[in-house]
């Protein structure tokens, strides 16, 4: 099956979204993976890219709920996906809260299987995470969850106050710091998270992913290449074993 990742905050804004669109499109795999867009506070893809609401997530969410238990019989992200310019696969949240929380809410009480039979793998992008919420359990079922802040003091202290809860919860959870100089071993050790990538500040890539610039080779881009490295390290690494323990009390 292939493997569903998601991306999320705690608050700050460190370019959660931004990531989670490199990181679908720069997945190393000959399948490729989709972009699902399940922020409860409102999407921005389809505002970027000027993109209609529909087919995406009230869609997927519609589909989820209306079919039978089993694996079998699950939808998954690509089955209402728009492509964006270059290929890539979106599968897009309403703008506003309340349709988007709408439908967030009705996915997540679908007990979705996101990736379903051979296929791409699901880049979830969740916006910010709340505790006990929709978006909380959307992450838990994902094999991989993929904490993002930026290297500065506060969030920082978010994250460490905010790991006893998340260790039990998650499959499999790493940090992604963004920006910053110190070291990924002190924030390791300061937090109490392994630290998996370092995203470089690169304004000049995430115009381009905003859709507002044209890059000749975007894949030089310090983002990308950044992105890129995760990517291939989320491929290559075991399947995670899901815990025996699996609600978010954070």
């Amino acid at each position: 099956m292939p493997r569903t990742v998601a991306l999320f905050s705690l608050g700050g804004a460190p370019g959660v979204t931004t990531v989670a669109l490199a990181l679908a499109g720069t997945w190393p795999e000959e399948a490729g993976a989709v972009l699902l867009e399940a922020d409860a506070a409102g999407g921005d893809v389809a505002t970027w890219h000027r993109l209609p609401p529909s087919p995406g997530l009230t869609d997927l969410a519609a589909a989820a709920r209306r079919r039978p238990a089993g694996p079998a019989t699950a939808t998954g992200p690509g089955e209402h996906a728009q492509g964006l310019p270059g290929g890539l696969s979106v599968c897009v949240a309403p703008v506003t809260a309340d349709r988007a929380g709408g439908a967030v809410r009705l996915l997540a009480d679908a007990s979705p299987m996101l990736a379903t039979g051979p296929g791409p793998a699901v880049v979830t992008d969740l916006g910010r995470l709340t505790p006990r919420s929709p978006t909380a359990h959307l992450a838990r079922h994902a094999d991989t969850a993929l904490l993002l802040t930026r290297d500065d003091t506060a969030q920082l202290r978010r994250v460490k106050e905010s790991v006893p809860a998340f260790t039990d919860s998650f499959t499999e959870l790493g940090l992604v710091v963004v920006g910053g100089g110190e070291s990924p071993k002190e924030i390791a050790e300061t937090v109490g998270l392994p630290v998996w990538a370092r995203i470089p500040t690169d304004e000049r890539a995430a115009a381009f992913l905003r859709g507002e610039r044209h890059l000749a080779r975007p894949n030089r881009r310090p983002l990308f290449r950044a992105v890129g490295a995760l990517a291939q390290r989320l491929v290559e690494r075991p399947a995670p074993v899901p815990p025996e323990t699996a609600e978010v009390v954070a």
